[in-house]
Order: structure tokens, then sequence, then C-alpha cells
């Protein structure tokens, strides 16, 4: 669920990212594919790069070290793990993060802090009925807690609960509480009004994080609503101030891509492969065009999705099954992946790629979840709506 909303207030800009976890399942189909091994043969070629560590959390290392039992800089030195991971899209980062917390992770009601930080990681692995659990428990105690209530909202969104997403929206504030309850509005068939109400919100002054997050939401309206012009105007001013930006990268890519401009959305990612979401989506447009590059980043594709396979990790479900349908052609393979991710989350790229690949499949007894839920929220999207013409 790779969504914008957790990178604002929670945690000091937190993510979603993928990590190990022994309660995932391995999809046959992925375990299938086989992890192959590379020796470098170039003794200078970089393998990995570590990230560096300001004082504060050497300190904080040194002092847990020294104490295992030490909250707050356990709590610190998570917070950047779980940082590193939403910005390299690498899950170990999240699997360090837990490990720094085993003294409260397995404790039925552990310190406020550490709820938090634990609902952030489950919800990662989409573990999203335990995320859950401890956000209510968090919230039961810290109501007013703002952070805990935009990463419900989240997962309650991501699942398809609307009524407690717009109940944590509602004890939000100020742009927070727009930008919250915006998609909420535009699925249940408001797409106009909160198009309408969260621009509104963003006129005059508003601190950079949190105006980039907003209109990154404004554009994906603009999507919904078919005009990718001013999405796209949305999405390069929000990387015109934050070009690190890897949400509104992707989206951006998704964008230009849309309109058949595949060789700017190479151009555009080129030089982030190490994310998960800017490498798939480089790859399917270099094969688009017969890009130089294809042959090379398709293979890192199918790497890192043995890799995944390997470790049990199925959190990346809706990135795999693009890949399998556009660079694969394997409608298939792409339409039981999209299955199996429409299964953990339901939002609108969710519903988009299954019906995509039902249409590819032609299936369209395969893609009826999805008209289901369009017709219980009364949803309008325009991607949504083509391809659903298709599917009749």
């Amino acid at each position: 669920m790779g969504r914008r909303k957790l990178t604002v207030l929670a945690l000091g800009a937190l993510g979603l990212a993928g990590a190990l976890t022994a309660a995932a399942v391995v999809a046959p189909e992925r375990a299938a594919l086989g992890a192959a091994v590379r020796t470098p043969s170039d003794p200078g070629e970089v393998i990995a790069r570590v990230p560096t560590r300001d004082a504060e959390e050497i300190a904080a290392r040194r002092a847990l070290a020294g104490d295992p039992a030490e909250l707050e800089a356990a709590v610190q030195i998570a917070r950047a793990e779980i940082r590193r991971a939403r910005e390299t899209s690498d899950p170990r980062y999240l699997g360090r993060a837990q490990a720094t917390l085993h003294a409260w992770w397995a404790m039925a009601a552990p310190p406020a802090d550490v709820l938090l930080l634990r609902a952030t990681i489950r919800q990662s692995l989409h573990e999203f009925g335990l995320a859950r659990a401890d956000l209510d428990r968090l919230i039961a105690l810290r109501p007013d807690d703002a952070n805990a209530q935009l990463t419900r909202a989240v997962v309650a969104t991501v699942t398809g609960d609307y009524a407690a997403a717009r109940e944590s929206c509602a004890r939000l504030a100020g742009l927070v509480a727009v930008t919250c309850r915006a998609p909420l509005d535009a699925l249940a068939g408001r797409l106009d009004e909160a198009r309408t109400e969260l621009a509104r919100a963003l006129r005059g002054r508003v601190r950079t994080e949190l105006r980039s997050w907003a209109e990154t939401t404004l554009a994906e309206l603009a999507l919904q609503a078919g005009d990718r012009a001013d999405a796209e105007a949305l999405l390069r001013g929000v990387l015109a101030r934050d070009a690190d930006d890897a949400y509104a990268r992707a989206a951006l890519a998704d964008v230009l891509m849309v309109r058949g401009a595949h060789a700017e959305a190479s151009a555009l990612l080129a030089g982030r492969e190490s994310i998960d979401s800017a490498l798939v989506r480089r790859a399917i447009a270099e094969h688009a065009i017969g890009g130089p590059d294809e042959a090379r980043l398709v293979q890192q594709v199918r790497d890192r999705i043995a890799a995944a396979a390997e470790r049990g990790d199925r959190i990346h479900l809706r990135e795999e099954a693009r890949f399998a349908l556009e660079v694969d052609g394997d409608a298939a393979r792409a339409l039981r992946l999209a299955r199996d991710n429409w299964d953990v989350q339901k939002e609108l790229a969710d519903a988009r790629l299954l019906v995509h690949a039902a249409v590819a499949a032609r299936d369209r007894t395969a893609a009826e979840p999805v008209l289901a839920w369009v017709h219980a929220t009364g949803v309008r999207d325009a991607e949504l709506a083509v391809a659903m013409q298709e599917l009749r």
C-alpha cells in the first residue's frame, strides 16, 4: 500500500515498505521463479550503500547496546530504520526496526510509542488486522494522537472500513483533516466536491512537506477525474520542491506512460532503481520503447521478485502483477497476482489493475469483486470506467 499519507506526520515521515515476515505466505508462482546468484567480476563494483547515521542516532545505538531496555533509544533507532525503509524500499530496514523493538514487540500492551511503531511496521507488512488492533489500543489511550489517527485512517481505508477512516479523519484538523478526508469523499462519489475543497484548503502558506502530501493527493483526485494535465502539473510542482519524493516521482511516471511518453518516464526514474516502485516502472517504460537499458532492468526486476519469494514477502503483489502484465505479457499470472493483491488491499490502483488484468485474460468473472465494490461505493474513476467498458 504505498500510500503517501504516512509520510507526512507519522514518526517523522514514515512510509510504506516491505519487510520479512514469518506470517507471509509465498505464492507458488512467485516461489517457482528461483533467485539467480551472481558473483561480481569487477572489484570496484558497488554492491550496497550503507546509510549515514547522525550523531544522535549513533549515541542512541550506544545507549541501547549498554541497556537493551532503554526505550527512548530504541524508539529513536526504530524510527530511523523505518524512515530508511521508506526512502530505499529496502525491506531489511523494517526487519531491523522490528529487531530494535524486540524487548517490547510481543507485549500485549507495550508503551504507546512502541504501539505506533509496531502498527506502522505491521501495516507495511500488510498485517492490517494486527496493525488496526494496535492503533485502536493506542487511540483508546491517546485519542488526540494525530499520528495514530492518521495511520488508522490509512489502514481503515485500504481495508475498506470507510466509516472508521472517517472517524479518524474527523479527529484531525486543518489541511491534514481535509487531505485525509478527500480520498474518502472521492470514493463515495463526491469527487468534484473533494477536489474543490482540497484545492481551496491549499491556498495560503503551508509547510513544504504537508503541501507536498496534499498536492499529491489532489493530483490523484485529478487523475480520478481524467484530468491528466492537472495531475501532471501538480506532481511536477511537488518534485520541484522535493526531488527525492519517490511517491510523487512514481506517480508522475505513471501519468507520462499513460500519455505515451515512455522515454520521458524512463529518464525521470533513471538512477533511482534502488527503489522497487521506480525500478518496475522504468523497466516497463524501457520495455515499451525497446530502450537500451531494457534487458538489464528487466533482469533486475526478476531478481528482486525471486529474492522476495525466497523471503516469503508478499507485499509487492501490485508491482509484480503490473510487471507480469506489461512486460511479460502473461495475463493469466498477472490476473492471479492482481486477485491476491485485491484480497489484501482495496485502493483505486488495485481496482484498476485487477480490471486491466481481467480484460487482458478475457475473464470478466475475475473482475466481479471490483465491479461489486464500484457499485457499493459509488466511486467515479476515469481510467476504471474505460477498463470496465472494455470488460463488457
